[in-house]
């Protein structure tokens, strides 16, 4: 099972509809338990997509698509950020250790998502464990930099 049906799967709830009708600048919309997908995305892409809008079905309390408000950007920050750690938690960046990777690119390829989605999970751990996280035995370093480390300890 790949990123996007593990994302469906975990949220039956919601009725993912695929519409050719949006306009190519919009990648999905949340509405009212129903997210509209652009299908004109790689899997990647959508992977990122549908992961924030669930995170607006999630933490968003009425229309926020005109950000003309402090209170209404923060609520799009807050769904970016929940939707990336969908995409990526600290055991998919011990994975990426574990597997070999040694780069950003690398972790990106080897999740099979975007560089966008990955530098949005980077930065929320990085003020949410204050840059550091021990996890499982490893220690996970968050950089302000967009940047990762990973230390095994003994």
């Amino acid at each position: 099972m790949d990123k996007v049906e593990e994302l469906m799967a975990a949220y039956p709830n919601i009725n993912y509809i695929f519409d050719n009708r949006m306009p190519d600048g919009q990648s999905g919309l949340y509405v009212d338990n129903h997210i509209y997908l652009n299908p004109r995305q790689s899997p990647q892409q959508l992977a990122g997509t549908i992961a924030e809008e669930i995170g607006h079905h999630l933490t968003t309390v009425g229309d926020i698509i005109d950000q003309d408000t402090n209170l209404k950007r923060k609520q799009e920050q807050l769904a970016r950020d929940i939707g990336a750690t969908l995409v990526v938690s600290p055991a998919d960046i011990i994975n990426c250790y574990e597997y070999g990777c040694k780069t950003i690119d690398e972790c990106v390829a080897y999740l099979n998502i975007t560089r966008q989605v990955f530098d949005y999970a980077i930065s929320y751990y990085a003020r949410r464990f204050n840059g550091i996280k021990t996890e499982n035995g490893y220690t996970i370093f968050f950089r302000e930099n967009g940047t990762v480390g990973v230390f095994k300890m003994i």
